[in-house]
């Protein structure tokens, strides 16, 4: 229930108790067969996703100009910063959340997040001595362990 004048203006705007709105909008939500998280638009959610991997990553590296880097992610993320996200979902690809194109990969992706099942940690020492070192391999291998950036449009 609602203070005195919040009922009146129910009443007075719409001609209706305030009860009977919100039993009306109970009933509407009923018979749209989802939640409200469930109405969220792919925009919307893939927002939430960003901003939750780039509060996590600047909360382990403790650098707030950090962005993240996914096409680079082995050597500009994990290598220079001894970070990780861990728990990134089964069949969600390890992409910007701005690529993943359906509603639900992107709201798998935000609810891992949410419920810190997907989260970043720092690497112990050994582990990124491993991770250099697989890195090192790839590299003597000729494989391109870091993708050049795109040439600037406006570049000669």
């Amino acid at each position: 229930h609602g203070t005195d004048n919040s009922e009146d203006f129910w009443e007075d705007v719409y001609d209706s108790p305030m009860a009977d709105v919100l039993r009306q909008y109970e009933q509407w939500a009923c018979t749209q067969n989802q939640n409200l998280n469930e109405r969220d638009s792919l925009e919307t959610v893939r927002k939430q996703a960003r901003k939750l991997i780039v509060r996590g990553l600047v909360a382990v590296t403790g650098k707030k100009d950090i962005t993240m880097n996914y096409n680079n992610y082995n050597t500009a993320i994990i290598e220079t910063y001894a970070v990780k996200l861990v728990g990134w979902p089964q069949g969600v690809k390890f992409i910007s959340p701005s690529n993943i194109g359906t509603v639900g990969e992107i709201r798998k992706l935000r609810d891992a997040l949410k419920a810190r099942t997907c989260y970043w940690a720092a690497l112990t020492p050994a582990e990124v001595k491993l991770h250099t070192a697989e890195l090192d391999a790839c590299r003597s291998a000729g494989q391109v362990v870091r993708q050049p950036r795109k040439k600037r449009s406006d570049a000669g």
